[in-house]
């Protein structure tokens, strides 16, 4: 089996003058771009510096994309996915077509030869992580095995084939992670598992004290980042938890509590400079002697949860419910539950119904097919998590009064 160390040195992203106009002056391809950074371009009695140019929003990103796509041309061989939004809506983003697996294979040593990785990331409509992670089983000279999502009938079989074709390693989203700690709560064994590899480009928030208490020896090798700037840092098993390493290509900064990202050395279009990911963040330490500068992830900014794998935005999801126009005001609510071996959450999508719409079982899963329907990143045929998402019709909103109900709320079981 392959070797658990980490690289211990890697290329740190550098942003140097020359290398920042490079990047800027590929932006001018862009109209909305071209003219966002036109003053820094152009004015040459201040030096260029990276601290001196606007933050990029996301939105300024969506839009940025939007016109590569329909005014310009994406670059030749490009991978165009949907990070989130609606088909009226649509949240676009631009990859090359290695997905950054080279620089991201250069400095996270999750696999090598004799490895085989099980892939349980869902090959979903417009999102590539599934592909990324078997291309990246592929570089590092492992074997995959692209096992996809799966049934609540099909898990524990699949398991068993998984130990029975020499699978050590499993690839899982969120929702997978919390089923296998659940199946190792009820006292099933995975003698054969030796890597759990978790994240993508969003950050998964299994706790890591939970992996370690089910799956004792097991090495949890973890990715982040955000749908649109992809994968962004890298953790293995002697790193802090909710600690990352930038990758070589990605240069993050903390502002005012936020995380931004700049990509380097590499092409991407549009580019990103100083994108804001969505992350609150700090500086951090990390007892793995890896260099450069570690940042600590310590949640989102904007109303946000995991499902099905995917960050998915609370706002969109309220929008689509009132677009079926049977509903008056929504909120969506993680609801989390202790138990004696186990922490679950549930998302519920709470709604006031409109004058004359029946509270029934049919007017609650039309409104629930038609959220995971209309999102881009979620698929509502997936059956067993009809648990995980519910739709709850209420008298009133949480928060309602003398503010505007907030489109997230987090709670605890009584």
């Amino acid at each position: 089996m392959s070797s658990t160390k980490q690289p211990p040195h890697e290329a740190k992203a550098e942003v140097s003058t020359t290398h920042l106009r490079l990047i800027l002056l590929g932006a001018r391809r862009i109209p909305s771009l071209h003219r966002k950074y036109l003053s820094s371009l152009d004015d040459a009695q201040q030096p260029l510096a990276l601290d001196s140019l606007p933050v990029l929003t996301p939105l300024e990103l969506s839009v940025a994309t939007d016109e590569l796509l329909r005014d310009r041309r994406p670059d030749d061989g490009s991978l165009i996915y949907a990070g989130g939004g609606t088909l009226t809506r649509p949240s676009m983003s631009l990859l090359p077509k290695d997905m950054f697996v080279e620089e991201v294979h250069g400095s996270w040593a999750a696999l090598g030869p004799g490895d085989v990785l099980a892939n349980f990331f869902p090959a979903g409509r417009t999102w590539p992580t599934h592909s990324f992670y078997n291309q990246l089983a592929a570089r590092a000279g492992a074997s995959a095995l692209p096992v996809g999502d799966l049934q609540d009938g099909q898990f524990e079989r699949w398991l068993g084939f998984c130990a029975e074709y020499g699978v050590n390693a499993l690839a899982a989203p969120p929702d997978i992670v919390d089923r296998l700690l659940r199946h190792r709560a009820a006292g099933h064994q995975l003698p054969w598992l030796r890597k759990l590899l978790i994240g993508g480009a969003f950050h998964d928030p299994t706790p890591q004290g939970e992996i370690a208490r089910w799956l004792p020896g097991v090495e949890v090798w973890q990715l982040y980042g955000s749908a649109e700037a992809w994968m962004v840092g890298h953790r293995g098993p002697g790193c802090a938890e909710g600690v990352f390493h930038p990758l070589p290509h990605q240069y993050a900064e903390i502002d005012g509590g936020r995380i931004l990202v700049t990509t380097t050395g590499v092409h991407r279009a549009p580019p990103l400079i100083r994108y804001l990911i969505g992350d609150l963040g700090a500086p951090a330490a990390c007892a793995c002697g890896r260099e450069g500068s570690p940042i600590r992830v310590l949640g989102r900014i904007a109303p946000s949860v995991v499902y099905q794998g995917r960050p998915i935005r609370a706002r969109e999801l309220v929008d689509l419910a009132l677009e079926t126009g049977e509903v008056t005001a929504a909120q969506v609510a993680v609801v989390t539950t202790e138990g004696a071996d186990e922490t679950a959450q549930t998302v519920e999508l709470r709604v006031v119904l409109a004058d004359g719409v029946p509270d029934d079982h049919y007017t609650r899963e039309w409104i629930r097919y038609q959220a995971l329907n209309g999102h881009l990143a979620l698929d509502p045929t997936k059956a067993e998590h009809a648990e995980g998402f519910q739709v709850v019709v209420v008298d009133r909103l949480h928060g309602d009064g003398s503010e505007e109900p907030p489109v997230l709320v987090v709670e605890s079981a009584g």
